[in-house]
């Protein structure tokens, strides 16, 4: 199974994201081939500052992979996730605008279709994997730490916006079957799609405070052990966010992580000595 790979331009200062993105893909036979010459997505912000520019970004992330014979741009980002598919439904429901956009494209020979989705990673290792692959490869029985540990998931705010497809934006569940799919417990709680302060906590970290305090006092009244994120900024929001506030704390992995322990792959291979709080693996 081959994907145009869109890793966006926090990905590789990540703590651990590659590595297990790399890790786990080559375990589950996922081949992911990196957009080539890529550019930044526009993120969020763009869009309010030029509007035309913000999507002649994203169009040409879509033309690269089309040029390349994708049907599908497969991102580890919620903010990428979001804008490229802002970007798309902008410029497939308005012909006119499209034709713009390919014009100012035609210079590097690239043009935009209908034919090319993007996908978060997570979609894909919950919705397009048969269900199968997961009780066939992960690892049986779990070292006792982690088969112990409820396992609590935060998407962050930004997947389950409108431009988003996923069902249940208000309450989604895609990572509790995830977590389940990989044999461990979800734990159950209030704050999974609330926002960790994105990239304002790196300007105003002390507003962004009580937000990080909320999310983790969540968790831990859901008896978790650990959490698994499925975006870079907030990953980092949530593990840097706990070192000034009172313990226990909590590990914070990504979603790609986690599956590589299911998996029974190294902690070094999936880049977990990255982690700001450590994991306990005699726990």
């Amino acid at each position: 199974m081959k994907f145009a790979f869109y890793p966006g331009c926090s990905y590789e200062g990540t703590a651990g994201y590659p590595e297990s993105v790399s890790a786990v893909s080559r375990a589950l036979g996922l081949e992911l081939e990196e957009v080539p010459d890529w550019n930044c997505c526009g993120a969020t912000a763009y869009f309010s500052l030029d509007k035309y520019q913000a999507l002649a970004l994203t169009a040409r992330v879509f033309a690269l992979a089309r040029a390349r014979g994708h049907e599908t741009v497969l991102t580890v980002c919620n903010a990428c996730y979001t804008t490229l598919r802002k970007g798309y439904e902008t410029l497939t429901s308005d012909p006119g605008l499209l034709a713009r956009i390919n014009e100012a494209l035609k210079s590097e020979g690239l043009a935009m279709d209908d034919t090319v989705q993007v996908r978060h990673m997570l979609e894909v290792l919950t919705e397009v994997l048969p269900p199968s692959i997961w009780s066939e490869k992960a690892v049986r029985p779990m070292p006792a730490w982690l088969g112990s540990s409820k396992v609590a998931g935060y998407y962050g705010c930004q997947l389950t916006r409108p431009w988003g497809d996923l069902d249940r934006p208000e309450r989604p569940d895609m990572l509790e079957r995830f977590i389940t799919a990989l044999g461990l417990i979800p734990a159950r709680h209030s704050a999974g799609t609330m926002c960790c302060g994105a990239s304002h906590s790196a300007v105003y970290s002390r507003a962004c405070r009580p937000l990080v305090e909320r999310i983790v006092r969540g968790v831990r009244r859901a008896e978790a052990g650990l959490i698994a994120t499925i975006c870079p900024l907030c990953q980092f929001n949530l593990d840097a966010g706990q070192i000034d506030l009172p313990a226990p704390h909590l590990p914070v992995l990504f979603f790609t992580q986690l599956a590589g322990l299911a998996l029974g792959l190294a902690p070094e291979e999936l880049g977990l000595n990255k982690l700001m709080i450590s994991l306990n693996f005699t726990g």
